[in-house]
């Protein structure tokens, strides 16, 4: 009779531990760290706009100046106030039996998982509000086109701020020399925008890229919540942190056809 033949389980390696992208919208946001409970998680952030909406209250003085009843009045509306950016909340499960290496194992997924999907995951959901603020995108036949419409709408504002595209136009952006770096500083366009490629702008955006102002960000620090279900032997672990991020003005945007 042959003896059974007998495996040897798998050496087991854990894989390190890695730290987020370099690149994206959350290392182009201004963040504000919260330490207690954020206000903002109820009804969100209104930036209020003080660079852009001049154009309605701002003209040249066009009557003779030595004119004794000029007929041109000084006069113009303030930019309207845009309606709030809504708050979002990632999240991210892990579970495992109740003895302590796999309690510690759980919280260290759940938390390391939230690390590195919240800022896709954000960019998808915040894409979303890009699209509306941008209204109509202008029609582009390629990526050269796009970025100069975005560039010159940004030059009537006499401002400069961020190009939101999908991750998977860089390298043309890069072959088209679209990019320009320079002293480690983050990738910008040939006017001096900052590129923002994101993961979620693959799904969010598409073919579209948007050009808006700099981006604030708020957010709180991630929270760890437990739970035990004895009769499962489980022990569950969700890693969860809110942030809301706005700008004052989208500029522009494009879709390449």
């Amino acid at each position: 009779m042959t003896a059974p033949a007998q495996t040897l389980s798998p050496v087991e390696f854990e894989a390190p531990l890695v730290n987020p992208a370099p690149n994206g919208l959350y290392p182009a946001t201004a963040w504000t760290d919260e330490t207690g409970a954020p206000r903002w998680l109820a009804s969100g952030v209104r930036v209020r706009p003080h660079n852009f909406g001049g154009e309605d209250a701002f003209r040249i003085w066009g009557a003779d100046w030595c004119d004794p009843e000029p007929g041109e009045l000084k006069d113009g509306e303030r930019p309207a106030i845009p309606a709030p950016f809504d708050p979002l909340t990632a999240w991210a499960f892990d579970q495992g039996d109740l003895t302590a290496p796999s309690q510690a194992e759980v919280r260290e997924r759940a938390l390391q998982d939230l690390r590195i999907t919240e800022q896709v995951a954000v960019e998808r959901e915040f894409a979303a509000r890009l699209l509306i603020d941008a209204c109509t995108p202008a029609p582009a036949a390629d990526l050269i086109a796009a970025v100069s419409h975005i560039e010159a709408e940004f030059a009537k504002t006499n401002t400069t701020g961020l190009i939101h595209a999908s991750a998977g136009l860089a390298a043309a952006a890069q072959r088209f020399g679209l990019i320009i770096l320079s002293g480690g500083n983050s990738p910008r366009s040939p006017l001096g925008h900052t590129w923002v490629f994101g993961g979620g702008y693959i799904e969010g955006l598409g073919d579209t890229i948007v050009g808006t102002s700099p981006t604030f960000g708020w957010r709180d620090q991630p929270v760890l919540r437990e739970a035990i279900e004895a009769r499962y032997n489980q022990f569950v672990a969700v890693a969860e942190r809110s942030v809301v991020i706005g700008y004052e003005k989208a500029v522009a945007a494009a879709t390449i056809t």
